[in-house]
């Protein structure tokens, strides 16, 4: 029997017969009949999308290689080579552009310093021994209970770059030993005794002092972390209280325990020894470091350190009672130049490169070539990615855009104008001739490229060897946009997309305002030697968010106070000052705007300071270079100019003027090379509001939506039409059931009445 269902309840057909499940089930097929052409439809409409994407991420892998051809060391690209890697190896720095062989020779290794004690009884027995010694301005306190093997973890709980071990020969025959992480001469670890005798009496040091690290006309302290920081807190040390040293013969009282580093300096000024005292900042790594520097004005100071004083500020040094390992420099030559090192990887002795000794003899040195050639594979296989990347594209498009001719059937992208646009954009831009190029490279074809009859790029690296020998700045400009001018004071830097090509006539630069500098000159000549310790403050956008202080020292003349300024870990790359006719003078390094700064002191303008004042001096702020390209509008920023949103031939064409005259100073020649004129043409393509192969994506994933949309409402239309018919069988049904009811009951009373009669 047919069964009836509406709202999931099912009734059975007993009064009609009829199969009404079927019936509806039919009706409603003919309602959706359009669902699977349109399904088709829209999977092949999904599938265009996904292809247009993966067409966009392609098309993106093109300018992507292309971007690795604009930097400037592309085509200088270097590679270097040691004769002898047993003796030294080479590798090549980035941006390394100069070719050129060198002779090296080696004597000597750096090597780290290390350092044993004598002989003792164990290694693990407790020594008995009380009191605390310093190394590399850190202190270790020891107890009597300490065995060295106790010595030595303490040390390595500091992470100063001092490594302390224990050599166990068994009863009578254990060292502890100290060995620096830094190699060289000046990384000799600092060691001291600070309270006690501990060093000395385990016959780590001796008696004999002497100066630890000497400069010129001087001695320089251990680096440390602060230079206002109570030593004591500073070096994690007790028991540094009153103690009295001797420069030059005069004696100085100096209290470690409450004294900064600049304090020890400004007692050190003031006792009027004939030496200067100065608190000089070290940039390593990253941080800053503060060291005390003591220096005579023409020879060496001379030192008495009865009570450790100045050996734990590390300007004294204790001899080393048993020397394992002496530090020692490197000493090489390059060329027969002599040189030195701390360490045993060199740079920027021979440009571009970084070296690293391995091997030396001192009687016979140790030799090798080392080579810097052009990397003429290295280029080539750059140029190579690029054409790859397209090539893939090529091969992508033909794969989609195949042609049966005996099924007639077609590929996705067959015919796609978008696709074929791109090809036809691609190649017209890659062999065109560059515009305003000259020489003998023009265009790709004549470094070796060549469009073969499968639409891809053949690349004849040979050709292309040869032209890069034969005028490496001709093949670069093919790629690389560049510019040039006969004004030396007029430079090329860059160009965005909206610059165009000069061509045969140069844009004409005129300058209205040149760049400057900051300068600041103090209110008051100095006419003596700082009386009282200063504190100078720099500020201003060439310093960021923060103040920069510099503390000038008690008895600081004025080639004092410059010399610190210019030698200043951070100072030195921004400002440099100089002595103006008794005043201090000091410029920004960097032009215009952001080259501003100001100045001020802690100390009213007088003589005997250095005469900057609170607020007073002359300061004159840096400005930005004005101007013109092309008679359009530019912007300016330091020495750079750049050509103006307004500006319709060199918008983003920017140019950097050294120069100090102003009007017209000549002309900048611009070529735009290939990798800026296909990125632009690329653009047209992957631009994420406008591009062709985005819009395309977007259009077919519109179109499949749309066509959802529609299957949506049919299967709607599909379920109400269900519904609507399920209601009226169901009705059929309850209605020829009550006519059957109807129709017994009058059956059953003619039956009734039939059987009275």
């Amino acid at each position: 029997m047919a069964v009836s269902s509406t709202n999931g309840i099912s009734f059975s057909g007993l009064s009609s017969g009829l199969d009404t499940d079927s019936i509806v089930s039919q009706l409603v097929s003919i309602e959706k009949a359009p669902i699977q052409r349109m399904s088709a439809q829209q999977k092949t409409l999904r599938d265009r999308a996904e292809l247009y994407s993966q067409f966009a991420t392609k098309i993106t892998g093109i300018a992507s290689a292309g971007n690795q051809l604009t930097t400037l060391g592309t085509f200088s690209a270097i590679t270097a080579s040691s004769s002898d890697n047993a003796v030294a190896s080479v590798t090549v720095e980035p941006g390394a552009t100069l070719a050129g062989s060198f002779n090296l020779t080696v004597s000597k290794l750096a090597q780290s310093q290390k350092l044993s004690s004598g002989a003792q009884s164990s290694a693990i027995a407790g020594l008995g021994y009380t009191g605390s010694f310093n190394v590399n301005g850190k202190a270790v306190t020891v107890e009597a209970t300490d065995s060295i093997t106790t010595i030595a973890q303490k040390v390595n709980t500091l992470g100063v770059g001092v490594t302390a071990s224990v050599i166990d020969g068994g009863t009578n025959n254990a060292y502890l030993t100290f060995t620096s992480g830094t190699t060289g001469l000046t990384g000799k670890p600092q060691l001291s005794d600070v309270t006690g005798s501990i060093l000395n009496t385990l016959g780590v040091l001796n008696a004999t002092s002497s100066i630890r690290e000497s400069i010129s006309n001087g001695a320089a302290g251990t680096k440390l972390t602060a230079s206002t920081t109570a030593l004591g807190t500073l070096m994690g040390a007790t028991g540094l209280t009153d103690q009295t040293v001797q420069i030059n013969g005069v004696s100085v009282t100096l209290n470690l325990q409450t004294d900064s580093l600049q304090g020890v300096a400004d007692k050190i000024n003031a006792a009027s020894t004939g030496a200067t005292a100065s608190v000089v900042s070290i940039t390593e790594n990253g941080s800053t470091k503060y060291r005390l520097e003591i220096k005579n004005p023409s020879s060496t100071p001379t030192f008495t350190d009865t009570g450790n004083t100045l050996s734990a500020l590390g300007i004294l040094q204790s001899g080393a009672a048993n020397e394992l390992v002496q530090a020692q420099d490197a000493a090489y030559t390059i060329d027969g130049v002599s040189l030195t090192s701390s360490t045993n990887s060199i740079k920027s002795v021979i440009p571009g490169a970084s070296l690293t000794l391995l091997k030396a003899n001192v009687t016979t040195p140790e030799k090798s070539t080392i080579s810097m050639s052009s990397d003429a594979d290295t280029i080539s296989n750059r140029v190579q990615s690029f054409i790859t990347s397209f090539n893939e594209t090529a091969a992508f498009i033909d794969q989609y855009s195949q042609f049966d001719d005996k099924t007639f059937a077609t590929g996705p992208l067959f015919g796609d104008s978008t696709v074929r646009q791109f090809l036809s954009t691609f190649t017209v831009s890659l062999f065109n001739n560059i515009e305003g190029a000259t020489g003998d490279y023009r265009n790709a074809a004549s470094i070796g490229m060549r469009l073969n009859s499968k639409g891809t790029i053949d690349f004849d690296t040979s050709a292309f060897k040869t032209a890069l020998q034969k005028d490496p700045e001709g093949v670069r400009k093919i790629f690389q946009n560049s510019g040039s001018s006969a004004n030396n004071a007029l430079t090329f830097v860059s160009a965005a997309s909206t610059a165009k090509p000069s061509a045969l006539v140069p844009y004409d630069i005129n300058i209205t305002q040149a760049a400057t500098k900051t300068s600041y000159v103090a209110a008051t000549t100095k006419t003596g030697a700082n009386t009282v310790s200063e504190i100078l403050t720099f500020s201003g956008g060439l310093f960021g968010s923060s103040n920069y202080a510099l503390n000038i020292d008690v008895g600081a003349t004025m080639s004092d106070i410059v010399s610190k300024i210019n030698s200043d870990s951070r100072l030195k790359d921004l400002v440099i000052a100089s002595d103006n006719g008794g005043k201090l003078q000091v410029d920004s390094k960097k032009f215009g705007t952001s080259g501003r700064f100001s100045l001020v002191s802690n100390q009213s303008p007088l003589g005997t300071n250095s005469g900057v004042g609170f607020s007073a001096g002359s300061l004159v702020d840096g400005l930005d270079i004005a101007g013109t390209i092309a008679g359009q509008a530019a912007t300016g920023s330091g020495q750079f100019l750049t050509g103006a949103t307004g500006n319709t031939v060199a918008n983003g064409l920017q140019i950097q003027y050294t120069g100090v005259t102003t009007g017209s100073v000549g002309s900048m020649s611009y070529v735009r090379g290939l990798s800026g004129s296909i990125n632009e043409a690329l653009k047209t393509f992957t631009d994420s509001l406008n591009g062709l192969a985005v819009s395309g994506q977007d259009v077919f994933k519109r179109q499949a939506d749309d066509l959802q949309k529609d299957i949506d409402r049919i299967n709607q239309r599909a379920t109400q039409k269900s519904d609507d018919l399920k209601a009226k069988f169901i009705a059929m049904e309850s209605r020829m059931n009550s006519m059957k009811s109807q129709g017994n009951a009058l059956a059953q009373l003619f039956a009734s009445s039939n059987s009275s009669n």
